[in-house]
């Protein structure tokens, strides 16, 4: 039984991956101030924020419109309306 233990323990210890996004700020953050994207302090600190639990009510964004003519605002677009964000690629 203990022998399956450490065989189980060793497989998960092999198979995690590094997180990309700590790997990502200690690669930027270790770049010369230059060579930084604009605003780095501002994005990492954004970036290591708390993301929302399942029925939580999600921080409050501005967006603009994909043609850049109006911007919307969460609060006032979902209203009282449930809201669902979809991150990723369709193409």
């Amino acid at each position: 039984m203990s022998l399956l233990l450490l065989l189980g323990a060793l497989m998960q210890t092999a198979c995690s991956k590094p997180d990309p996004m700590s790997e990502f700020v200690r690669t930027t953050d270790a770049l010369p101030p230059g060579e930084q994207p604009p605003g780095w302090a501002n994005v990492k600190r954004l970036m290591s924020r708390r993301a929302p639990a399942v029925g939580e009510i999600a921080a409050d964004f501005t967006l603009a419109t994909p043609d850049g003519t109006r911007w919307i605002t969460r609060s006032t677009f979902a209203a009282g309306r449930p809201l669902v964000l979809i991150f990723g690629s369709f193409t």
